[in-house]
């Protein structure tokens, strides 16, 4: 089934939806035939739930950590920039879309590169810069977990004029269309489609750049986070096309710096729960912006909406 027929359906599916409450109420009315025949001729057979809960994956990432084995986290940060994307101006320095060392998103003192060197307990193993056009630098730190599992944490720093780049490599990790491996000391670590968690991670690229939903190719349920403004908004039928979990997405408009992602990831290799995450990050959240707790919590969803 390809994206265009899972977004018709969808579309269907919400329209029928409404002209049954209509067809519903108009019985009452005094005309039920026209309720009858509704029913009669409407074929509900792709009135599909496409939703489904997080048990496939979250099982599959219990399994790895009791035994011991490597997981991997690929997170795509596309830099800030005030040329190139939709957003309120920054300071010049923090809103250079090539300058890793000051970028408000990378470089800055919560941006992801300086807050998990600097304040957190992840270990920095690598860092390479210009990878490709897109990707400026990659870095990769690691975690031990009591278990014996090792935890690697590959981030990729795209360059601030290559949103579109940073959202499809995204997708195509999503949908299983980028299976790729590395070798890291010696290990081989699963990155975009083998990772076991990818993640989004900056200004919402889909506000900028359209992209039609895409189908999983090899029908594998992933987890997916995204940490920018209004996600599950924007990302959710790329998710319900991809077979991508919503771990953790937000509602409305906040500031994707790293503290919120160490407070996922951390909960996230502790398996907790979705909501247990969607509370952690909302403790950090509210720890650095000072927003009070139960506004930093609420700026975070975990699963579907009903």
């Amino acid at each position: 089934m390809n994206s265009r027929k899972i977004i018709s359906i969808i579309s269907r599916f919400k329209i029928m939806k409404l002209l049954f409450s209509i067809i519903i109420s108009l019985a009452f009315l005094g005309i039920p035939n026209l309720q009858t025949d509704f029913l009669q001729n409407v074929n509900f057979s792709e009135n599909v739930n496409f939703t489904f809960d997080r048990s496939a994956s979250f099982d599959r990432l219990k399994d790895k950590i009791e035994k011991g084995e490597t997981v991997s986290i690929h997170i795509r940060i596309p830099l800030c920039d005030n040329d190139y994307q939709g957003i309120v101006p920054v300071p010049a320095k923090l809103g250079n879309g090539k300058d890793l060392r000051n970028n408000l998103y990378w470089g800055a003192k919560y941006g992801f590169k300086s807050y998990f060197k600097n304040y957190t307990d992840w270990t920095l193993v690598s860092a390479q810069k210009d990878m490709s056009d897109a990707v400026l630098e990659r870095i990769i730190f690691s975690k031990q977990l009591v278990s014996g599992t090792k935890v690697y944490l590959i981030a990729d720093a795209y360059s601030g004029d290559k949103m579109k780049a940073c959202v499809v490599d995204y997708m195509d990790a999503l949908v299983g269309r980028s299976k790729q491996n590395m070798v890291i000391n010696e290990e081989l670590i699963g990155i975009n489609s083998n990772a076991d968690l990818n993640v989004f991670n900056g200004h919402n690229g889909l506000m900028d750049v359209s992209l039609d939903p895409i189908t999983s190719v090899d029908n594998v349920q992933r987890e997916a986070a995204v940490i920018g403004c209004y996600s599950y908004e924007y990302f959710e039928e790329h998710l319900i096309a991809s077979k991508s979990y919503p771990l953790i997405m937000t509602t409305h408009l906040m500031a994707p710096e790293a503290y919120v992602m160490e407070a996922v990831l951390d909960s996230w290799i502790e398996l907790k729960s979705g909501e247990e995450i969607r509370k952690n990050a909302g403790i950090a959240y509210n720890k650095f912006q000072k927003c009070g707790i139960k506004g930093a919590t609420n700026l975070f969803s975990t699963g579907w909406k009903n």
